[in-house]
């Protein structure tokens, strides 16, 4: 365990090696309750019928929640240290975005108004940002040294990701417009969390908070795999409202709620 110090960022006393583990248990009721949840969905006649719409908009949004107050939780608790402060309350309002986002979509929806492009796209958006800085700050923080092989990753995942999608995007459409951007502007934001949250998983693997950091870069592998995923589908109009692909972001949000009490007992 650790304390901090009142005026300095780094911890006085870092425990070597950190014996929590993980609760499997806790993993087997996430799936089991998603699969279940995915399956009730299916049951409804009409991928149509406006309680499917409801029912996702309010299992998103209270995943969203439940991962953001446990961040602002954290923040809060160790608001005295610049880095574990700063950083877990930039994840924390990102999580709270996400759920104010889908509200507002949800909102827009109802009232007959166009959801996206909109307000929404925004507050959605400030998600990454917001996480990438919390990555960020960790890791410049544990000054890894990271190898060739890493760096490459670093730049290629969202290059490569980013290409593939502005050519297949552009080749449905051809036209640059606000659309083609707003998607553009979604796959940068979480193919480049993406590329940071792998390199966190490497970095923390067999660091000081391995366990906490290998689930909380694993809960935002998910949320941002889902977010790509979406991006292409969305160029074919293969989305639909009960696509498993919710699951990603349910379980991602879940995933990182988890990571966060593990935070809780090793810090």
């Amino acid at each position: 365990m650790f304390s901090f110090r009142k005026s300095q960022d780094k911890p006085e006393i870092v425990s070597e090696k950190l014996t929590e583990k993980i609760n499997y248990k806790i993993f087997f009721f996430i799936i089991a309750g998603l699969i279940v949840y995915q399956f009730y969905l299916y049951s409804f006649k009409s991928p149509d019928d406006p309680n499917i719409e409801l029912t996702e908009t309010i299992v998103t949004t209270i995943t969203a929640l439940v991962a953001a107050i446990a961040g602002f939780f954290i923040a809060k608790r160790y608001w005295k240290s610049n880095v574990f402060g700063t950083a877990y309350l930039a994840l924390a309002t990102g999580m709270l975005c996400n759920a104010v986002a889908e509200r507002i979509y949800y909102f827009l929806e109802q009232q007959g108004q166009t959801p996206s492009p909109s307000i929404a796209d925004w507050v959605w958006l400030a998600f990454y940002p917001l996480t990438l800085y919390h990555l960020a700050r960790n890791i410049h923080f544990f000054k890894p040294k990271i190898r060739l092989p890493a760096k490459a990753m670093i730049v290629l995942i969202p290059i490569v990701t980013t290409g593939v999608y502005a050519f297949l995007e552009y080749g449905q459409e051809q036209s640059a417009d606000t659309t083609f951007f707003l998607g553009l502007a979604y796959i940068i934001g979480s193919s480049v969390i993406l590329s940071a949250a792998i390199l966190g998983a490497i970095i923390f693997r067999q660091g000081t908070l391995g366990t906490p950091w290998l689930l909380l870069t694993l809960g935002i592998v998910l949320t941002t795999l889902g977010d790509n995923w979406y991006s292409y589908l969305d160029v074919y109009n293969q989305y639909t409202i009960t696509h498993p692909l919710n699951l990603l972001w349910y379980g991602g949000y879940l995933v990182i709620a988890y990571a966060l009490y593990k935070h809780k007992k090793v810090l």
